[in-house]
């Protein structure tokens, strides 16, 4: 079998540009099939749409469980902040333990490492099947990613391993078996354009009609069920883009601001229309009208929570003591996964998060990993993979 270093691989990968939006997935797609077939296992490409493409690499050793290794192939794009980068984004730079590059720790690291860790155990499973699923699509709502491979493929494993950062400040903060989902909408309010000097005599600005909902929202009380876990609360982040009016002399007549809600599991898209209508039906003047447009992906992404004593789990917990040489305790993810939709679509028990890397340093300039972390995560990912196929 072809041998492969993990850190040189991350170093392949991020050399791909594989931004969302633009280029997308297609030739990361390509690379890795191609890779997996020069170390003899089955590949696939589900193209979603044009240049979308997710991978799904199968490796049989026998009669057994079946196990989901995945992770997402886009990162965010560069953006403005390329002249805030110190390295160039799409050539990984080491300096040291760490290692620079646009999508290092969100999440191509752990993308080398799952790949490197599946060459170790298929040279010596003796049973099970490990899949390397990885999706599209993730970092823009994963309509063209996980979702998508929910709904239409049989992706036929047990559970699955998400390899995002489990790093907030420290590597290995917690194995995240809960992920927060996500809702996204943008509040449109409409009144009336209008000469400025004449704005006694007209309907209230929408910038007004606005600036009171906005506050509203950040404010708001959330109907949802209580787990007694303190980490599973949710937040609302009101207002994360702002826009509304001409110029000067003119009446503004509409006003849209967007808004985020991170879930929990529990929660209810019904139960949020519900808050947001009697938030924003007490705050808006009277003769101003509002609409709310959820977000096409993003509008609502279920929270999802594996139990804490799910096999995967407990490989997990496992493998840590083993490679780390300590416990590493259960939490919840900040953000949402794809656990979300392999979990509520295709009913997968879905580990949220466990992978090397900082979320910290994500989507921002000079995003970097621990290239230790790097090893690490190949070795605990193939003690997992032998704990829940069957050890050889």
């Amino acid at each position: 079998m072809k041998k492969i270093n993990e850190i040189d691989l991350l170093s392949e990968l991020i050399a791909i540009d594989s931004s969302n939006p633009g280029p997308f997935e297609n030739e990361i797609a390509k690379f890795l099939a191609s890779l997996a077939g020069e170390c003899g296992f089955e590949s696939k490409i589900y193209e979603s749409a044009v240049g979308r493409s997710n991978l799904i690499i199968t490796i049989f050793a026998g009669a057994g469980a079946k196990l989901g290794f995945s992770g997402h192939i886009d990162t965010k794009p560069v953006g403005e902040a390329l002249s805030l980068w110190n390295t160039p984004p799409w050539e990984f730079v080491k300096e040291g333990d760490l290692g620079f590059g646009l999508g290092s720790s969100d999440m191509k690291a752990g993308v080398a490492a799952m790949f490197v860790a599946a060459t170790q155990w298929a040279e010596h499973a003796k049973s099970g099947t490990l899949k390397l699923i990885f999706t599209a699509d993730e970092e823009a709502g994963s309509v063209y990613g996980s979702e998508y491979l929910a709904k239409n493929i049989q992706l036929e494993v047990d559970a699955i391993l998400i390899g995002e950062p489990s790093g907030v400040k420290v590597p290995w903060e917690s194995i995240y078996t809960v992920s927060r989902g996500i809702s996204c909408f943008e509040v449109i309010i409409t009144g009336k354009q209008g000469h400025s000097g004449l704005s006694g005599s007209l309907p209230t600005s929408a910038s007004i009609g606005m600036a009171k909902a906005l506050l509203a929202i950040s404010n708001m009380k959330l109907t949802f069920a209580k787990s007694g876990d303190d980490s599973m609360i949710p937040t609302v982040n009101s207002g994360v883009t702002v826009s509304g009016g001409i110029t000067y002399g003119v009446h503004p007549g509409e006003c849209r601001f967007k808004c985020d809600v991170r879930l929990v599991p529990g929660m209810k898209k019904l139960d949020l229309e519900n808050d947001l209508k009697v938030v924003l039906d007490s705050v808006i003047p009277s003769d101003l009208d509002w609409q709310i447009k959820w977000e096409d992906g993003f509008g609502w992404m279920d929270a999802v929570q594996i139990p804490d004593l799910h096999p995967l789990v407990l490989a997990c917990k496992e493998a840590t003591q083993s490679v780390l040489g300590h416990e590493v305790a259960l939490g919840t993810y900040p953000g949402g996964t794809d656990a979300s939709h392999f979990y509520k679509i295709a009913n997968i028990p879905t580990l949220a998060s466990f992978g090397p890397g900082w979320l910290s340093v994500a989507h921002g300039p000079n995003e970097c990993v621990g290239l230790s972390q790097v090893r690490e995560a190949k070795e605990m990912y193939s003690l997992i993979a032998s704990s829940f196929l069957g050890k050889r």
